[in-house]
């Protein structure tokens, strides 16, 4: 009788090495929890002083400048209208002068030069009033004059775009930089943008054409107080001015009048508008 054939044993339970020392998990999940907790905390509170912050920065800026920037905005929209409704123009439509220039001297005076074909639409209007270059119209008459632009011409810093951009960081440092900035910025620059309104009047210098050299010019001035249409006008360039009266304000240098034509013009045309506006003066024709 052959001997069975024998089989090596297996071991059925869970091998385990019992000279590796069995890690404290327990332990470990609980200072993870722990310290998920504390971090969770930390950004909790930094959040919230954020938000403090954030609001004190809104706050600052709705108590401030909102209430200008509102202003300058709808004075901005409201001159605009006016310009575009006259763009069919003056000549069958004048209105005599209803105000004296010298009444224009200590009042805010917004000025406009600006083509018709630039009057098509809102956009194109807006593109020339950023565009327009500085001219003489005003130095003529001897009043300062501001440009329909400034209204629009805003420190970004006060602005409502800069504002919005206080939402992309929970960082305490930099929101409080930002805070600084518009502390400063409404220290030094809110003054000269709370001057600019409200505006008196609105002038409006209408070129009927490419040229204000050689194509007539309707001249419009509202008195924006009273919201009426105080001159309403037609002219053309007809030579050079002599004012019979001394200027009072910003003057025209004569030398340069004298030997530039588009200077020329602008004081002819500003030599309409005085004699409108009850101001002696005399044009004389340009030699040929």
């Amino acid at each position: 009788m052959e001997p069975s054939e024998l089989t090596p044993a297996e071991f059925d339970g869970i091998r385990t090495n019992r000279y590796r020392p069995r890690l404290p998990w327990a332990r470990i999940g609980i200072v993870v929890m722990l310290a998920a907790f504390i971090a969770g905390a930390y950004f909790w509170r930094q959040k919230v002083r954020a938000d403090e912050l954030r609001s004190r920065i809104q706050a600052m800026h709705a108590e401030g400048v909102l209430p200008v920037l509102d202003e300058l905005e709808a004075t901005r929209a409201e001159l605009e209208e006016k310009a575009l409704g006259a763009k069919s123009g003056a000549a069958n439509r004048l209105v005599e002068a209803q105000v004296r220039l010298s009444a224009l001297h200590d009042e805010k005076v917004v000025y406009l030069k600006v083509r018709v074909p630039e009057l098509a639409s809102e956009s194109a209007l807006r593109t020339a009033i950023k565009t327009e270059q500085e001219d003489a119209i005003g130095p003529c008459l001897g009043l300062e004059l501001t440009p329909l632009s400034a209204l629009s011409e805003v420190p970004e810093v006060l602005t409502s775009k800069w504002l919005a951009r206080i939402h992309d960081t929970n960082d305490m440092q930099r929101l409080s930089v930002r805070e600084e900035q518009l502390a400063r910025a409404i220290e030094r620059e809110l003054p000269a943008l709370q001057k600019r309104v409200p505006v008196d009047y609105f002038l409006l210098v209408l070129v009927q054409g490419k040229s204000r050299l050689r194509d007539p010019v309707d001249v419009f001035l509202w008195d924006l107080e009273q919201d009426k249409l105080v001159l309403r006008s037609r002219t053309e360039n007809r030579g050079r001015l002599i004012t019979v009266r001394s200027q009072i304000g910003p003057k025209v240098d004569p030398a340069k009048a004298a030997g530039d034509p588009i200077v020329t013009a602008d004081c002819s045309i500003a030599a309409h508008i005085k004699a409108q506006l009850g101001e002696p003066t005399m044009d004389l024709a340009t030699r040929d």
